[in-house]
């Protein structure tokens, strides 16, 4: 019983069972100096013991031009019924978080927990007008709300007749109205019942010239400050082109010659790699093929529509085979089918797409060990966009702690620099070219053969070799419609439904294989989706719950 007990405890505290916010009151103050002043009152009830609640704060928006516009957000005062009480303040992702709150000891029942914080650009320009949008109660509130009250004060020189206003209420998205009024110098609106994951936002417009904001040339002068950095991006330039030459230039591939049969030692997937550097969609469906052209599974179509012109599913059914397959072949084989004796490719959505960074690196690996590159590519990449990573906080870093923007242009443009010569700096070594001739002249040799002129009995053979590669190499079409009038039938590890076997139509049959496998594999679970300002405008039919700067939500713990 006391294990019973201690279990739904842990639930409750978990889930937050029991817990809402009885009175929820934002006040939000418009100064002349353009500052807005955010006064919060959270009345927060707790059946049971909690340390405190966590506020988030969205701080950074990504404008539509791809810009980060971050506000400047300043904590005054947190205090727990009215007094002094412990918190932390820090950013995680895009928002300023305080856990409020004792670490040493913990609270039941009614807290109200008051936040006073000023909020630096906030207030935009548009249309010849000063808007302030605001998400008052944010849709990010993991407990209901039984009341909120927002509230938004102007400047004295202010009337009611010069703000325009409007409010909205619900989850994220919603245009559901609130009804905002004027009481006592003051404009407001208040809400019951709000959901977990609903909130208020407000949108409120005054006439330009009341505050005051930095003008056109003062925001091209911030962005712009600091010019002695503006040669950073040429020198980083200079430099990663000099590194690429010296680092990352393959030597020169010389004349290639046609090859007519599979590269020895090299699978069609770690072939269809070497050629662009890449592990790509092309190269799974042709492990895929490799596995079915070596005997160790069949391909069987699913129809479910008789008159449909395409099936609706394909199955891979194991089979044994006495011929090698290369590791990531054998790594491959193992997470389509594992045990299982037979598979629908459907079956693999969500199943299979945390284990395909995996078979991506085998191949990677594979290669590296076996003195195709000299270093590994999919690590060098890594290692460069890290570096451009890297440059790009530096800049963020600090634009944040010398108010320069320029500067963290520059470093930031540096990163994009570096992160842009990423794909061309994994190197091949002398053996790695050597291979990449051979790749290159059976990719020759499949653009122009005439295969009319093999023997009949070898066709059908010939046939099979070489569609892994050509799947790996992009010529997938292109080398089953050379085949038409030559083949009567399917290969024996393909079970489809042809009323008359065409190659050509046998290949698109692949390419629609190809691209139900990866999309299958790739496929990941949906995750939540989470609301915030994204540079427009309340006004005009644009407003929504949920789509104004501030906001955020909350928890406890």
């Amino acid at each position: 019983m006391k294990r019973i007990t201690l279990v739904l405890a842990l639930l409750v505290s978990v889930l937050g069972v029991g817990e809402e916010i009885r009175d929820y009151l934002v006040r939000a103050e418009i100064r002349e100096g353009g500052v807005v002043v955010v006064h919060e009152e959270i009345g927060v009830h707790f059946d049971v013991a909690r340390h405190g609640i966590f506020r988030e704060i969205p701080i950074s928006y990504r404008l539509p031009t791809g810009e980060t516009y971050r506000l400047g957000v300043t904590v005054d005062e947190v205090l727990a019924n009215g007094s002094p009480v412990p918190y932390r303040q820090y950013t995680e992702g895009r928002n300023l978080v305080l856990k409020i709150g004792d670490p040493d000891r913990t609270v039941r029942g009614l807290v109200t927990y008051t936040v006073r914080y000023r909020v630096a650009r906030a207030l935009r320009r548009y249309d010849g007008e000063i808007e302030l949008y605001w998400n008052a109660v944010g849709t990010d509130w993991a407990m209901p709300i039984a009341r909120a009250r927002v509230e938004i004060t102007f400047p004295p020189v202010i009337s009611p007749t010069d703000v325009r206003a409007l409010g909205f209420r619900g989850p994220y998205g919603s245009t559901d109205p609130l009804e905002l009024g004027w009481e006592n110098g003051l404009l407001a609106g208040e809400a019951e019942g709000l959901r977990a994951r609903e909130g208020i936002t407000v949108a409120v417009r005054i006439p330009e010239g009341v505050v005051t904001l930095p003008g056109v040339w003062q925001g091209f002068l911030w962005f712009l400050q600091d010019n002695l950095y503006a040669g950073i991006p040429i020198l980083v330039f200079a430099g990663m082109f000099a590194l690429w030459w010296k680092r990352g230039r393959d030597p020169k591939v010389g004349s290639v010659a046609p090859e007519y049969k599979p590269i020895e030692g090299l699978g069609p997937a770690e072939a269809g790699v070497l050629l662009d550097n890449r592990a790509d969609p092309r190269d799974f469906a042709a492990g895929i093929l490799s596995l079915a052209t070596k005997g160790h599974l069949v391909i069987r179509e699913i129809w479910t529509d008789d008159k449909a012109r395409e099936p609706d599913d394909f199955e891979l059914v194991a089979t044994e085979s006495s011929l090698p397959l290369t590791p990531y072949e054998k790594a491959l084989r193992e997470n389509l089918l594992g045990e299982a004796t037979e598979r629908k490719i459907s079956d693999l959505k969500y199943k299979l797409y945390d284990k395909m960074p995996g078979l991506k690196a085998r191949l990677y690996m594979d290669l590296s060990e076996d003195g195709y590159y000299v270093g590994n590519p999919d690590h060098v990449r890594g290692a460069y966009y890290g570096l451009g990573i890297g440059f790009i906080v530096l800049a963020g870093f600090l634009a944040y702690f010398t108010q320069s923007l320029y500067l963290g242009l520059t470093l930031g443009v540096s990163g994009l620099i570096v992160i842009g010569f990423a794909p061309i700096m994994p190197k091949r070594s002398g053996k790695g070219i050597e291979e990449l001739r051979l790749v290159l002249g059976l990719q020759e040799y499949i653009r122009r053969a005439e295969v009319d002129r093999i023997e009949f009995a070898a066709r059908e053979k010939h046939f099979d070799e070489l569609l892994p590669y050509a799947m790996a190499l992009g010529l997938t079409e292109l080398w089953t419609k050379k085949f038409d009038g030559l083949l009567a039938k399917a290969p024996d590890w393909y079970q489809g439904r042809f009323p008359t076997f065409a190659p050509y139509w046998f290949g698109m049959r692949l390419v629609t294989l190809q691209n139900s496998a990866y999309t299958a594999a790739t496929a990941a679970p949906r995750q939540t989706r989470s609301g915030g300002w994204s540079g427009g405008s309340g006004f005009g039919g644009r407003g929504f719950s949920g789509g104004g700067m501030g906001g955020g939500g909350g928890r406890s713990w």
